[in-house]
């Protein structure tokens, strides 16, 4: 976008401030924490569990301060270029490193890569906002001026270069959705979202001078960045996020509210178009739910100041849902574009602002169900002045519908399997209807792997195949994008059952599962019918290596790109019915109607590194994809698994 189209989005969103309905009644005071926020800030950081985390922040603050201050000269890249392009793992982040990116899996330096390098600028920033945040809770907590100090000081830097900064996009070209500081505008608007907070908290020790330097080097010119953005989703949640948090910066209401009520971009026009009636976001991903869910509790609170409550049913329902869709430890099932090992554990800060403002017994609940997992750390705690115990035992919950989303969960005691037929979940969405996922009570073991960093080969190649999750794949391809349909559910205390089908994700073929979880075994039917003969694939990807006790003859496959993903690949011809052990669970998968089939194990790209909490419950990087392969017109396979067993 040119520097003249943008100036004249700027003038149309002014212009258009004058026919939005005003619903901000105008008051005194602009701020982010209320006078009982900080009261209760400063009563935690005295208990037994608030002491931790304030020497978390402390050391936050003394770690970021031996390493120079100074905000980067040059503009940052996209975060998810710093990881290893082999591995797929991360990047050691190193400050004194900013040309050599080591891996730990390569045991190696990544040298003479531009992308690496934009990308490790942006990870500075990354510590720059963390850094900021601490001080700000460190100073409410402790009145010590110097912790404004440091805020007012890192904000002076980033105002004196912002504008020095290019327009630019992740491959460093001018683009409509480009950034300053970043290489996204989406990257941008969580930086201010989170920073706005800290400048408006050290406000009070600045000069006249320093506001003014930091209003027009920054605040300014980052609202007039993300006013010129106009897209959607948990873009477009984030941006005005970013522009809430600016607008009370600035102590400017029209910018809030086009944030909250412009009639196609706004705060509104977000939750009604992409928050199904179920309460989950339309990306169809748990982590793309907590994404832009973090985003509406940051806007949320932001506009309390100007007597304006975002904390409605709506935004109730969309923290609520989540609680029914759980694994037994608390972890989901990795749909869509996601890191795998998302979990209510990981963002009980949030759950701990909902408690805080909506004082709901269901959200203290699940923060007694988090902290049976975890330690009560996060900064976010400090809003809730009260001690909150752990559940003792984890809870019975019952099998599920979530109809407006596609998928449902049945489950028998701690043991749970999912069934994804719904809509395809836009621009995150993966082709792969009629995939399931089980969980035995001790972990997963019939996975989808989620996602890894959108920079790194395998991200398209494989992770975003139909052949990388536990569906049916046909002639080699990927399913088109559809939405499948409901034909029945039932839940009862042993389970319940569920069928879901589909007619158009492959031309000419129809598909259907039927899924029916009576206390420890599952029983899986998955039909497919065509007028034409076809390669039919059913894969279940495995979390464990399974246990046959004939031997098969190593192969390789190359019926399409994403095959190749598969090594140590070995084949079995059998006949009528083969049996299995994947992990302390049985197996057992018949064909009617075939006279032979193949049986294709191998090895491919699981769970990406990074993420030790979940690696360390299964095989480092891996998965075990389990292939029955049948050419023919109909398929029928029906699946028994019997768990413990």
């Amino acid at each position: 976008m040119t520097n003249k189209a943008i100036e004249m989005t700027i003038r149309k969103l002014m212009l258009l401030l004058w026919f939005i309905p005003i619903s901000i009644i105008s008051q005194e005071h602009y701020y982010f924490f209320t006078e009982e926020d900080m009261e209760n800030i400063r009563t935690s950081v005295q208990t037994e569990w608030g002491r931790p985390i304030m020497e978390k922040l402390e050391i936050t603050v003394n770690e970021r301060r031996k390493h120079s201050l100074r905000v980067p000269l040059l503009e940052g890249g996209h975060a998810h270029d710093y990881f290893c392009p082999v591995h797929n793992q991360q990047f050691r982040f190193d400050w004194e490193s900013p040309h050599a990116h080591y891996c730990a899996l390569c045991d190696k330096y990544w040298e003479n890569n531009n992308r690496f390098d934009w990308a490790w600028i942006n990870h500075v920033h990354l510590q720059n906002r963390i850094y900021l945040t601490a001080c700000m809770y460190l100073y409410v907590a402790t009145d010590e001026k110097k912790y404004a100090e440091y805020i007012r000081d890192m904000m002076l830097d980033y105002a004196s270069k912002y504008l020095t900064y290019l327009n630019h996009d992740t491959a460093r070209k001018t683009g409509p959705w480009g950034g300053k500081m970043f290489g996204q505008s989406l990257d941008e608007a969580v930086w201010a979202s989170d920073v706005c907070p800290a400048y408006m908290i050290a406000r009070p020790v600045m000069t006249a001078d320093e506001i003014q330097k930091i209003e027009s080097g920054y605040l300014t010119p980052c609202t007039n960045l993300l006013l010129a953005r106009r897209g959607s989703a948990n873009w477009q949640v984030w941006h005005n996020s970013g522009l809430i948090a600016l607008g009370v910066a600035l102590q400017n209401d029209s910018i809030i509210n086009v944030a909250v009520n412009d009639p196609e971009c706004g705060y509104y026009a977000q939750m009604d178009k992409y928050v199904h009636d179920d309460g989950w976001w339309s990306e169809g991903s748990p982590v793309y739910h907590f994404y832009p869910l973090r985003a509406m509790l940051l806007s949320a609170d932001a506009v309390r100041c100007r007597n304006l409550s975002l904390y409605d049913e709506k935004l109730h329902k969309m923290l609520a849902a989540p609680a029914l869709a759980v694994y037994a430890d608390l972890f989901f099932p990795s749909h869509n574009d996601g890191w795998y090992g998302e979990s209510l554990v990981a963002q009980a800060s949030l759950y701990e602002v909902a408690y805080r403002r909506y004082n709901d017994p269901l959200f203290l609940e699940l923060l007694n169900r988090c902290y049976r997992h975890t330690e009560r750390n996060s900064v976010e705690a400090l809003l809730n002045a009260t001690g909150i115990k752990p559940a003792l035992e984890n809870s019975s919950l019952p099998s599920v519908n979530f109809g407006n989303s596609g998928f449902s969960v049945l489950r028998s005691g701690n043991k749970t399997v999912v069934l994804k037929y719904g809509p395809h979940g836009g621009g995150h969405g993966h082709p792969d209807k009629l995939s399931i996922s089980i969980h035995d009570g001790d972990k997963e073991i019939v996975s989808d792997m989620g996602t890894t960093a959108y920079g790194v080969p395998a991200y398209t190649r494989w992770y975003r195949k139909t052949l990388s999750h536990s569906t049916l794949t046909v002639d080699g391809k990927d399913q088109q994008e559809t939405t499948g349909k409901l034909i029945s559910f039932q839940a009862d205390r042993k389970g319940g059952q569920v069928r879901a089908g589909v007619v158009d994700a492959y031309p000419g073929v129809e598909m259907e599962r039927h899924l029916t979880l009576d206390k420890d075994v599952l029983k899986d039917l998955f039909t497919a019918a065509s007028s034409e003969e076809h390669l039919y694939d059913y894969v279940l990807i495995l979390t464990e290596k399974p246990i046959f006790t004939k031997d098969g003859e190593s192969v390789m496959l190359d019926d399409a790109p994403a095959y190749r993903y598969i090594t140590k690949a070995t084949k079995r011809t059998m006949t009528g019915s083969v049996t299995c052990k994947v992990g302390k669970n049985r197996l057992n998968i018949r064909l009617s109607g075939a006279e032979q089939f193949e049986v294709i194990t191998g090895e491919a790209p699981g769970i990406p590194p990074g993420n030790e909490r979940v690696n360390e419950k299964y095989s480092p990087h891996l998965c075990y994809p389990l292939i029955i392969r049948l050419r023919d017109k109909k398929m029928k396979i029906e699946t028994e698994w019997r768990f413990g067993s």
